[in-house]
């Protein structure tokens, strides 16, 4: 079987077609259809504390409101949005996580010269 070349459309193929927005009934009505399934997904999927998964989709919504095209697959662009900012979150918690264990004095504690000392529990 011969296959025939594809047409494409030339404003396509420039990269010139313009973004199309969702109206404000539009993201409004995507927004309450998606918002608990993408919390679900944060906390099961990433682990996430309910009151985070809920300020990360927030934050994926917030990015939307000027990123997202109506015209292409919004769901499957903000799963994603949502995917890489709870990685960032949790790459970020653990990341503090180390820096606390590193810094903070345990329960020996060094003198200026180096030697250790032990500390009383007051």
């Amino acid at each position: 079987m011969v296959s025939r070349p594809r047409r494409i459309d030339p404003q396509i193929q420039g990269g010139t077609n313009p973004r199309s927005p969702m109206t404000d009934q539009e993201f409004t009505a995507f927004y309450s259809k998606v918002f608990l399934p993408l919390v679900r997904r944060a906390t099961w999927k990433h682990r996430l504390s309910k009151e985070d998964a809920r300020d990360l989709v927030q934050d994926a919504f917030v990015l939307a409101l000027s990123k997202l095209d109506g015209a292409k697959n919004p769901n499957a662009w903000l799963i994603q949005v949502v995917d890489h900012l709870a990685l960032n979150y949790r790459r970020k918690a653990f990341r503090r996580l180390a820096l606390l264990q590193q810094w903070q004095p345990g329960p020996e504690a060094r003198r200026s010269n180096g030697e250790l000392c032990e500390v009383a529990d007051e």
